[in-house]
């Protein structure tokens, strides 16, 4: 939980935070902000690259987490002294690769320490404490940024001593891990992109998953147009903050204990079908909302939909990967992961230039329930164990 907290810190940090300094501070053209909010999604395509590459590393998985991390802190801390939009940017963007790397190590460690009927539980309140540092560190950075000797460093500054702190909790975790055992195998760039070709159950969900991804993606990044444009709801920014923070990450923070309980009960397909009906009476109701009451409906839907659907991209691959080969099967994942967030938001506004918000919503709904039907197909297979 300490680490999620800080590493909320950092999600936030590079999410909102960086992107808005490269805007007010150095007036950034828009393949700079491109870059910055693509660094993640960068990284996420590299995982199978960049893991097999140190593969034959005997740290464990904490110890090469603490690594990443502290590499992404130090890049961090540099980028606070550039002098120049392009080392500002490379820095950052290296750092955001580095973070990147860490939910597939963490996996591993997860499916360790965590009892099969109590994972999804136990870090649904990992997950919790990551949302609260992203709500801690908003309202402090965003109140820091508006005062008026503001300077993007003391950001970056935070940002690294959040960075640090998840270094030394990752490190004190060495103590509370089991001993490795016969079937931890490291992993290698055959083995994460064979995952795949030689599971067919595995390739079938990563198919709906990115179906899923596609339909769901293209739609974050119009949330905040749709209540922002003169000729849509036209909000003030505080009803903008009430709807896109305090409902959403309300209703996320509140739903997850919730989830981390179905999680661990329910049958996986089950739940990410579930989950997947969340999220599409979300679109529909957010994006054909013509008043405050209703995107707030969507907005709180669209939270407690997001809290099961981390969970769900966190742990899904413990349900379906052979014991010792979780961390292959995540880096395929995320690989994938990386590049449809890369791409999807690009979709979504080119959708939106031709049919509009309530286009995209249509779109969109017909993407997740596509990918809901790909998922049933699995719903009888032995392997998705309940456990």
């Amino acid at each position: 939980m300490f680490r999620g907290f800080g590493h909320g810190i950092l999600d936030t940090g590079f999410s909102v935070f960086i992107l808005l300094a490269a805007i007010r501070f150095w007036d950034a053209p828009s393949i700079y902000k491109g870059a910055l909010s693509g660094g993640g999604s960068l990284g996420l395509i590299l995982t199978p690259f960049i893991l097999s590459y140190f593969s034959g590393n005997k740290l464990s998985e904490t110890r090469k987490c603490a690594g990443f991390t502290f590499c992404a802190s130090i890049f961090i801390l540099l980028a606070s002294f550039a002098t120049s939009l392009l080392f500002f940017t490379l820095l950052l963007v290296i750092a955001q690769i580095c973070l990147s790397q860490v939910p597939s190590l963490m996996i591993r460690v997860y499916a360790e320490i965590y009892d099969d009927k109590e994972r999804g539980r136990k870090l649904a309140f990992n997950l919790i404490f990551s949302t609260l540092g992203g709500l801690f560190s908003s309202y402090l950075f965003g109140s820091y940024l508006d005062t008026n000797d503001a300077n993007f460093q003391v950001i970056l500054w935070g940002m690294t001593v959040a960075g640090i702190l998840s270094v030394c909790s990752l490190l004190s975790m060495q103590g509370h891990l089991k001993i490795k055992n016969e079937y931890d195998k490291p992993p290698t760039l055959v083995s994460i992109f064979r995952a795949p070709l030689n599971d067919r159950l595995f390739l079938r969900i990563l198919i709906a998953w990115m179906i899923l991804g596609f339909g769901a993606i293209m739609t974050f990044p119009l949330r905040v147009e749709y209540l922002t444009r003169e000729d849509q709801l036209n909000l003030t920014n505080q009803e903008i903050a009430l709807v896109t923070v305090m409902v959403f990450f309300g209703a996320k923070i509140l739903s997850m204990p919730i989830w981390g309980k179905l999680f661990d009960l329910m049958h996986f397909m089950k739940f990410r079908i579930l989950l997947n009906s969340f999220m599409a009476l979300a679109i529909i109701i957010y994006f054909n909302s013509s008043s405050l009451s209703g995107v707030i409906l969507g907005s709180a839907l669209a939270g407690a939909g997001m809290g099961g659907a981390n969970l769900a991209w966190t742990l899904w691959v413990t349900k379906l990967a052979p014991r010792g080969k979780e961390k292959d099967y995540m880096s395929a994942h995320m690989a994938l992961t990386g590049l449809r967030g890369a791409t999807a938001p690009f979709i979504g506004y080119l959708l939106e230039s031709f049919i509009g918000f309530h286009g995209v919503s249509i779109v969109s709904t017909i993407f997740i329930v596509t990918a809901s039907l790909v998922f049933a197909t699995t719903l009888k297979s032995p392997r998705l164990r309940l456990s």
